[in-house]
């Protein structure tokens, strides 16, 4: 539960940064004494895109294994793939030593955690070279199936919010367009919908999952079944 929660406790950052982001934002500008005011609606996309990711990982490690040796082995290849960056670094800073040398003893008892696994023992030894080197190779379109999306809706999606995280032509040109205040808000306000898909079935899955998720969803039958509506909805959708 606490790591889970640390990927939990991403997703509602980045959807309380989007809706922060919907009150509008000020820049100071020399030129204009009140300043600059506008709708930051592609700091939102690509806040999104985060969010989309985040939730995917938090799906794919903690709520769609249906065995121990899976969950165990999608958690230690999840820690794996990011403290592999510290294996080999050298701190400039000595007071930084000590952390990454206890972070190499974490890379080892976490590559011994994956070597006892089922799971990668059936894979092939070349597989199994990549797991150990922290390569998390994804399909993410099935892991957005399992969690409920609509595979072209997923699709489109993904490509639409990657988009705006690579600066593409399209991007580019819907900044340009979004001339108006109402312009920009109507983009953030596809891209809040979108997150709140995502934190209803974050609240659909901690519900199944966690025995005290079930209790406040309990407590609150009407935002559960505001939670279920949206989170289904997601499944209808092409």
């Amino acid at each position: 539960m606490p790591d889970c929660q640390q990927l939990a406790a991403k997703l509602f950052f980045h959807a309380a940064t989007i809706y922060w982001l919907r009150q509008g934002t000020k820049a100071p500008l020399p030129s204009l004494e009140e300043g600059a005011f506008f709708y930051d609606f592609p700091s939102v996309t690509v806040v999104t895109r985060a969010a989309l990711e985040t939730f995917l990982t938090l799906f794919e490690v903690f709520l769609e294994p249906t065995t121990e040796d899976e969950a165990e082995f999608n958690h230690a290849l999840w820690q794996l793939s990011g403290f592999i960056v510290r294996e080999d670094f050298v701190p400039s800073d000595p007071t930084l030593q000590d952390r990454v040398s206890n972070s190499q003893k974490e890379i080892q008892q976490m590559r011994t955690r994956l070597r006892r696994t089922k799971k990668f023992n059936s894979l092939t030894p070349s597989q199994q070279k990549d797991v150990l080197r922290g390569k998390r190779k994804r399909d993410w379109r099935k892991v957005a199936r399992a969690a409920g999306f609509g595979e072209q809706t997923i699709r489109r999606w993904y490509a639409y919010y990657s988009g705006y995280v690579h600066a593409d032509g399209l991007s580019g040109a819907q900044i340009v367009s979004a001339q108006t205040g109402q312009d920009q808000i109507e983009f953030i306000q596809t891209h809040m919908l979108t997150v709140m898909v995502m934190l209803s079935k974050l609240i659909i899955g901690y519900a199944g999952k966690f025995p005290e998720a079930r209790a406040v969803c309990n407590n609150n039958p009407d935002t559960h079944h505001l939670a279920q509506v949206l989170s289904g909805a997601a499944s209808l959708l092409p």
